[in-house]
């Protein structure tokens, strides 16, 4: 029994063990704007969205060399949220395209690594930051269409 399970757990870190994970670091981004709708005002906020994944790759076999490596991938998509004033509408929520990919590497297991991936996907909030305001700048067009669709005057 302990045999299959060395060899099992073996196999799976030789073949690239994949785990998938959200990652929070950017709640703190956000572009807001409001537009008109009708007779009242829309509140669109756009917001990203961070789905990280983990593939370990290599072993830590004993009395061996280590060569366990975790490559990490992140994804940024947009969302953005629809707030209509109190009482008076509801709350929608879009994902938009295109992502952002940020990627890279740590020496070692991915359940140790994910703390460095983690800080070094903070790192680049700038970068996430430009992302949104360059993914809410191309919505506009789209948006008002879907409001003036929303409000029975399409856009034409």
């Amino acid at each position: 029994m302990k045999t299959i399970k060395t060899a099992t757990i073996a196999a799976l870190s030789v073949a690239g063990l994949s785990i998938t994970a959200h990652a929070s670091d950017f709640q703190d981004i956000r572009h807001q704007v409001e537009v008109p709708h009708g007779e009242r005002q829309v509140t669109a906020v756009y917001q990203p969205k961070t789905m990280v994944s983990y593939r370990q790759i290599g072993n830590m076999a004993p009395n061996r060399p280590n060569s366990a490596r975790c490559i990490w991938k992140a994804e940024i998509a947009v969302e953005r949220h629809l707030q209509a004033p109190a009482g008076q509408g509801s709350h929608v929520v879009r994902t938009l395209v295109p992502t952002k990919m940020i990627e890279g590497s740590t020496n070692g297991r991915c359940a140790q690594g994910k703390d460095q991936a983690n800080k070094a996907i903070a790192r680049r909030a700038d970068e996430v930051r430009e992302h949104v305001m360059a993914v809410a700048a191309e919505d506009r067009n789209a948006l008002m269409a879907e409001l003036s669709i929303a409000q029975g005057s399409p856009v034409g």
